[in-house]
């Protein structure tokens, strides 16, 4: 989820576990970075990592680093572009169907 804070300017954004407070400028850095990991590298790098979660990425807490997935990279950088799309979601690409309160 990603939502502008019209009140401040900064963006929220959220991933599973993970919620991040970012400026404008700060966002369009992490979403260059995030386009930037190769991650053929990575997996391979902690391919015997008893995680399965093998993609870092840095903080600049020197003893916090955040992993994540081939699919969470997906799921970010797809929810950070800004490349318009005339593709149309289906039901079958809700992850938990609608629910029709």
């Amino acid at each position: 989820m990603l939502i502008f804070l019209k009140g401040c300017g900064n963006y929220q954004l959220t991933l599973n576990n993970l919620n991040f407070s970012l400026t404008e400028e700060e966002l369009i850095a992490f979403t260059n970075y995030l386009k930037r990991i190769d991650i053929d590298y990575w997996e391979k790098e902690y391919q015997h990592s008893i995680y399965k979660k093998k993609i870092p990425i840095p903080t600049l807490q020197s003893n916090f680093i955040i992993l994540i997935t081939r699919l969470e990279l997906y799921e970010l950088l797809l929810l950070l572009s800004t490349e318009s799309s005339n593709e149309m979601l289906s039901y079958h690409d809700l992850k938990n169907g609608i629910c029709w309160n």
